[in-house]
C-alpha cells in the first residue's frame, strides 16, 4: 500500500493514453507495477490486465457515443485474438521473466514508430462489414487478430499499441475509428488473458483496485482530450513515452540478467 501515492498518477495516465489514444495501457501498467509497485513480472501482467479491462470499458462508450467502433470487424479480430492469447500465455509460463521484459522492449519500440507513420494521417479505406463482407477483408482481419492475441498472451499486455497501428496500417482504418474498435478487442483479449492468470492468484488487490479507480478516471479525461486534440499530436506524444518506457524496462531486464 505504501507504493500508492506513486502508482495513482501513473493509474491516471494509463487511463489518458487509453481514453485518447486507445493504447498503451499495459506499456505503463507492467513495467509500473513491477519497478515502482515492487510486484512480480507475473502479478504486474495479472494486474495490468485487470486495469486495462476497467479502463477500456469507460473508453469504449465515449467512442461508441462517436460511432467510431467498428463492431464487426473488432469481434471478428477480438475472437481470434482471444483465442491465440492462450497461447502466448502458455508459452509465456515457461520463459524468464526478465527474458519476456527485454523480449518487450523491442515490440513497443517497433508499435510506437508504426503510430506515427504517414498512414495514420490518411482517410479510412476499410468498408464496414454491415455494408456486406468479402472474403479478403475476412481473412486479413483473422489473420492480424491471431498475431495480436498471441503478443497479449506472451507479454501479459492489452494490446492497444499493436492494435491501433495493426488497424490501420493493415486493414485501413482511419485513426479515430481504430481507437474505438481496438478498446473493444482489448477488453475481450484481456479478459481471455487474464483468465488464465487468475487462477493463479497473483493479483494484488489492495493495490490494484484504487490503481484501475485511477485508470478509470483518466480514461474519462482523456476522452475529453482525444475531442479537443489532434489526435495524431497525441499519438506521437504516446510515441515518445513508448520508446522512454522501452528503454527503461529493457535496460532493468538487462542488468538483472547480467
Amino acid at each position: 500500500m505504501s507504493h500508492l501515492p506513486l502508482l495513482i498518477p501513473i493509474g491516471v495516465l494509463i487511463g489518458l493514453l487509453l481514453g485518447s489514444v486507445g493504447g498503451g495501457g499495459s506499456l505503463v501498467a507492467v513495467p509500473a507495477l513491477v519497478y515502482v509497485g515492487d510486484q512480480s513480472v507475473r502479478g504486474a501482467q495479472a494486474g495490468a490486465l485487470v486495469v486495462v479491462v476497467a479502463a477500456s470499458a469507460i473508453g469504449l462508450a465515449a467512442y461508441l457515443r462517436r460511432a467510431d467502433v467498428r463492431w464487426r470487424a473488432g469481434l471478428a479480430f477480438g475472437a481470434a485474438a482471444g483465442v491465440s492469447s492462450l497461447a502466448g500465455s502458455l508459452l509465456s509460463r515457461q520463459l524468464d521473466p526478465n527474458v519476456l521484459l527485454l523480449a518487450f522492449a523491442p515490440v513497443m519500440v517497433l508499435g510506437a514508430v508504426a503510430m506515427v507513420g504517414e498512414r495514420g494521417r490518411a482517410a479510412s479505406t476499410f468498408r464496414p462489414w454491415r455494408e456486406g463482407i468479402s472474403p479478403g477483408p475476412a481473412a486479413r482481419v483473422a489473420l492480424f487478430g491471431l498475431a495480436t492475441g498471441w503478443l497479449t498472451g506472451l507479454f501479459g499486455v492489452g494490446g492497444g499499441f499493436v492494435i491501433v497501428p495493426v488497424l490501420v496500417l493493415g486493414l485501413g482504418f482511419g485513426l479515430g475509428e481504430a481507437v474505438g474498435t481496438s478498446l473493444l478487442v482489448i477488453i475481450i483479449g484481456s479478459l481471455v488473458a487474464l483468465g488464465e492468470r487468475l487462477p493463479g492468484g497473483a493479483v494484488d488487490w489492495a493495490v490494484i483496485v484504487p490503481f484501475a479507480a485511477a485508470a478509470v478516471t483518466g480514461v474519462l479525461a482523456g476522452s475529453l482530450v482525444g475531442e479537443r486534440v489532434s489526435t495524431l499530436a497525441l499519438t506521437r506524444w504516446f510515441a515518445v513515452l513508448v520508446v522512454a518506457t522501452a528503454a527503461y524496462t529493457a535496460t532493468a531486464a538487462f542488468v538483472a540478467l547480467t
